[in-house]
């Protein structure tokens, strides 16, 4: 029986070594085909040939060790595209000897030395990440001494505790050194790892109910994690595709929507919205981001072919027509054909900006109702070093000459619960009860289709603080005209106080209801890079650039004040003198406890207390509990739609109370709000009215 035994393994044995040879087999070779798949042009990459003798390249700082956006990275980078287009087939790099020897000389400059960065993840991740990938495609040519070297590098990266993007990337680096070194024993545990983070994490680190992307706790990482999370997702579904470790239809599709429910919302032609781009606030990021974007997408065609002309149209087009609301990261995106409008906002469940790796230094108000308006997508292209950081648009925030306080990895929250938001049809309301650092106001934002009407209430400071309301902060290229068609002269990039309600600049036009002191500029500045981030390499931008502000002054030791204003980002100059004396919306309240406005037939509301609002000189309507709605009457029938902004009510009724010819008539609807994972959505009444 022993002997039976025996033969079952030698005989067993070889085929289990075949199959899995084969699976490393198919990994390795759709890896090779996926790298040899990019369409860069590797014609305009001349650093290919200007290599130093010693594997160096000039315009690189080799003594930096920077935490984040480390410069020495592009070595890397630049290695492995050389690698690429040494192998790649149709390009005039092809099996080039001059080329073979460069990426020779810069990989084992880099295995030489061995540099090791501060920061965790070049180590664990990106250095790895890299070596493996110029292994792969140089295995046959590196010799034994110099292969070593580089599984040195790659043994370090060990599975431990991460969470999330971060889990997915030592997953990956895990197979890559397992394909190298023709070892099968952790593939099947760093793949699962890899596939297992391809599903709605539900308040976890990761992919959201609302298809937006969460990392370091509650808090959005769209254009971060979140951007690199949708590229390794893509490739894997690449290299893994015909293997035992294969992703699911179901999988597939939950990409799918990732894409078209999520990353398709937060880019506008050829840039990527700031208010989802995390702590990565780099020159020329905005571009790259939306560049990866649109790589990612264009290679999602080839795993899921039967909507090919969904993900084409992505970054080709990209015609999205309406607003989008994700209550998992308090982010509202309106998408019209002429502009794009994004507002992000901050709450006691989910955290604001974060800074860290010498990042994001000064974004200290980033996510407290910031609201950005894209049209050409150069409006703030690469504005950082230009910015005054607490003059944030859309944000009411301490102005003093202080040094702003730098976040760190833990982010921040604020005490209150009440941030939410609803979309109906093609309008959205979003509202903040804003609480931080002795300020507190509350901050709602109406979005129809031609404009967005901003309101503030029970704007209080403390401490002789000085606030003010940023209505806009981007870069001009045209003069500042008011409403009598005058056009304000600046002298020496000074700030004047206007008596002017109204305001035109480069095709969007500003009307400002309440305000008392109304603050704009338009300043010549120098690019000041140090304020943004510690990355040398990102300091090259050193041109003068005028940059037009637009704000409401609300002076010192604030007590109970108030802004009202709306934006009009497609309206031509000679439309603003009308637009401002035939106001197309009516502000019906904009106190502490409710904020209203009226634009025709829709009613949008916040009721920040349970309170009564009169809609019209029949309608009465009353909420028993903190709620945003938005209101249609239609003939004989009004639709509600309600959402509950502090995630926490089971229920709340809503009454209607209607002065007809036959006297009054009172209407009253319970509300059951949803629960778990569908928490601050919005539930639609329909209320007949005889």
């Amino acid at each position: 029986m022993k002997k039976v035994y025996i033969l079952i393994v030698i005989i067993f044995f070889p085929i289990t070594t075949k199959a899995q040879d084969q699976q490393l087999d198919i990994l390795k070779n759709n890896w090779i085909n996926y790298l040899l798949m990019q369409e860069e042009n590797l014609a305009t990459l001349p650093y290919f040939y200007n290599i130093n003798p010693d594997g160096t390249w000039s315009d690189i700082d080799y003594t930096n060790k920077v935490r984040g956006n480390w410069p020495l990275r592009e070595h890397l980078y630049r290695t492995v595209d050389m690698a690429i287009a040494y192998q790649k087939k149709g390009n005039k790099h092809y099996k080039n000897q001059t080329l073979y020897n460069n990426v020779h000389l810069a990989y084992n400059w880099w295995v030489n030395h061995d540099i090791i960065n501060p920061n965790w993840w070049y180590p664990q991740i990106g250095v790895p990440q890299n070596i493996g990938l110029i292994m792969l495609l140089m295995e046959n040519s590196i010799n034994e001494k110099q292969w070593q070297k580089g599984i040195t590098i790659m043994n370090r990266v060990v599975f431990g505790n991460l969470t999330g993007q971060n889990k997915v990337w030592v997953s990956s680096n895990i197979i890559l050194r397992s394909i190298l070194k023709h070892d099968l024993d952790l593939v099947a545990q760093a793949t699962k790892n890899i596939r297992n983070e391809m599903q709605i994490a539900n308040n976890e680190e990761g992919l959201q109910p609302d298809y937006s992307f969460h990392q370091h706790g509650r808090q959005l990482q769209f254009g971060n994690y979140g951007l690199h999370f949708l590229e390794d997702q893509v490739k894997w579904m690449f290299i893994l595709k015909n293997s035992e470790y294969d992703y699911t239809q179901e999988q597939i599709d939950l990409m799918r929507n990732y894409f078209t429910q999520g990353q398709r919302w937060v880019i506008w032609k050829g840039v990527y919205d700031i208010n989802s781009s995390g702590r990565q606030l780099f020159l020329n990021e905005q571009l790259k981001k939306y560049k990866r974007l649109c790589k990612a997408s264009s290679e999602m065609k080839k795993i899921d072919p039967n909507h090919a002309d969904l993900y084409q149209s992505i970054c080709d087009e990209n015609k999205l027509n309406g607003v989008k609301h994700f209550p998992f990261s308090e982010l509202m995106i309106q998408h019209t054909p002429q502009y794009m409008v994004s507002i992000r906002m901050v709450s006691s469940r989910v955290k604001g900006s974060e800074s860290g790796n010498g990042e994001n230094l000064s974004g200290y108000y980033l996510a407290d109702g910031a609201m950005y308006i894209m049209k050409t997508g150069k409006e703030y292209l690469n504005i950082f070093p230009y910015w005054n950081w607490r003059k944030i648009p859309g944000t009411t925030a301490v102005q003093d000459t202080t040094k702003l306080p730098q976040l760190d990895w833990y982010s921040y929250h604020i005490p209150s619960h009440f941030t939410g938001g609803l979309t109906h049809n093609n309008k959205a309301i979003t509202s903040m009860q804003y609480d931080r650092d002795g300020v507190t106001a509350n901050k709602s934002y109406f979005l129809f289709p031609e404009f967005t009407v901003c309101l503030g209430a029970g704007i209080n400071g403390q401490n002789n603080q000085h606030l003010q309301t940023t209505i806009e902060q981007c870069f001009s290229t045209t003069p500042i005209y008011t409403n009598d068609d005058d056009i304000l002269q600046f002298e020496d990039s000074e700030t004047k106080q206007s008596n002017a309600h109204s305001f035109w600049h480069q095709g969007t036009g500003y009307i400002i209801n309440e305000g008392h002191n109304i603050t704009v500029s338009l300043e010549n500045k120098l690019a000041n890079w140090n304020q943004v981030d510690n990355s040398s390499s990102e300091k090259e931008e050193k041109a003068t650039k005028s940059v037009f502000t637009l704000g409401i002054d609300h002076g010192k030791n604030v007590k109970n004040d108030k802004y009202a204003y709306a934006v009009f980002p497609n309206m031509d100059k000679a439309k603003l003198r009308k637009t401002y004396k035939d106001q197309p919306y009516q502000i019906l309240s904009n106190t502490e406890n409710i904020q209203a406005v009226h634009f025709n037939n829709d009613t949008a509301m916040v009721f920040h207390k349970s309170d009564s609002i009169n809609i019209n000189d029949k309608i009465e309507l009353t909420s028993s509990v903190p709620a945003i709605l938005m209101c249609k009457e239609n003939q004989k029938q009004l639709s509600i739609t309600v959402s509950d902004p502090t995630q926490k009510l089971k229920s709340g009724q809503i009454t209607i109370t209607r002065t007809g010819k036959s006297g009054v008539e009172t209407f009253v609807k319970t509300i059951d709000f949803p629960i778990g994972i569908k928490k601050g959505t919005p539930v639609t009444i329909e209320i007949s009215l005889k």
